[in-house]
């Protein structure tokens, strides 16, 4: 998911390769594969911090430290709770675990160099904030749909908001209400594949499906979908900045061509 400005791309492009760089470790890459980095939270992140005036170099360490933590977060997502009986089994799952803690170093590493005590503060109670509400939304029963998908959102977009927080002076509120749509926007995108194409519906789906049958929980999660993106283009017509207002429209509408690419594709099957 890419910018229009052809600096930002490259910068973008700058970004995500730094990420790849500090996550890059080779003997975990002969056992486990790393979660998917988020274009898209790249990008927001990336326009909200420049929208501050932060420079250049601190944006990318910013937003590489970021995106390390999630990976980390991330990795401990994929550890198997079942029992390991073979051998390269046991191994994975160990490495999955030391994978996570190795990206969070990483993140300490690089806040270190900065000698940024403000963000390490905030990360840390970010980081926090979100492993209760893990705790809380995987070991209680009783969750409806809806209740699912706000805790999921509030998980997902929880980093993004610390610096919308702690930057985003008189904008702060704009700023974390669109983190919080668009990661909406792109958790139920990713719910709506999943679905569509046989992958393995998601907690919200299978919850969706129980109280309205499957046909309606795919109408209700598109209407939600469209929902979600209207609000985020009200949401960019907030902000000052022009160049920053065309940018996240430009981040929406990629949104609505992936949803309807997956709408076409599953009318031609």
């Amino acid at each position: 998911m890419n910018l229009l400005r052809h600096d930002f791309q490259e910068e973008i492009k700058e970004i995500l390769r730094q990420i790849k760089e500090n996550a890059e470790q080779r003997i975990l890459y002969q056992y486990i594969d790393n979660p998917p980095i988020s274009q898209l939270r790249v990008c927001l992140l990336y326009l909200f911090l420049r929208q501050c005036g932060v420079r250049a170099s601190a944006i990318r360490r910013y937003v590489v430290t970021a995106m390390l933590i999630q990976l980390g977060l991330d990795s401990h997502e994929q550890v198997s709770l079942e029992k390991e009986d073979t051998p390269l089994g046991v191994r994975t799952r160990q490495l999955t675990v030391l994978a996570g803690a190795y990206f969070s170093s990483r993140y300490y590493y690089l806040l270190a160099e900065m000698e940024d005590v403000r963000a390490i503060g905030q990360l840390a109670r970010s980081i926090q904030e979100i492993n209760e509400w893990k705790i809380n939304l995987y070991w209680e029963n009783g969750w409806t749909a809806e209740q699912y998908l706000r805790r999921k959102v509030d998980i997902e977009s929880s980093l993004l908001k610390s610096f919308g927080k702690a930057y985003g002076g008189e904008k702060a509120d704009v700023w974390v209400n669109i983190f919080s749509q668009m990661i909406l926007v792109e958790q139920l995108l990713g719910e709506y594949k999943a679905c569509r194409w046989e992958e393995g519906a998601g907690t919200y789906f299978r919850l969706l499906s129980k109280e309205e049958g499957t046909h309606n929980a795919y109408q209700s999660m598109l209407q939600y979908i469209h929902k979600a993106l209207h609000q985020c283009r009200k949401l960019s017509a907030l902000l000052d900045d022009e160049e920053g207002r065309v940018e996240l429209k430009h981040l929406i509408d990629r949104c609505v061509e992936e949803l309807d690419n997956q709408k076409v594709r599953a009318e031609e099957m």
